[in-house]
């Protein structure tokens, strides 16, 4: 299930409640995760272009 997967639950209670997780699910669950992600990034980037942490910094900068 994909609530369980996401926040780890072993025991499957909430696969009970909701136990229908298809591909599309999936699909929009990443696509609304990835815009979330880039706002975030475009958002610390305006507060300053770069990092000195090298990963942040590649990112801001688009060298990956």
């Amino acid at each position: 299930m994909l609530a369980d997967e996401r926040i780890g639950h072993l025991d499957g209670s909430v696969q009970a409640r909701y136990s229908h997780v298809t591909q599309e699910m999936r699909e929009e669950l990443m696509d609304g995760l990835t815009r979330i992600w880039g706002a975030a990034l475009e958002a610390r980037r305006r507060m300053s272009p770069r990092s000195p942490v090298a990963v942040l910094d590649a990112l801001l900068t688009g060298r990956q």
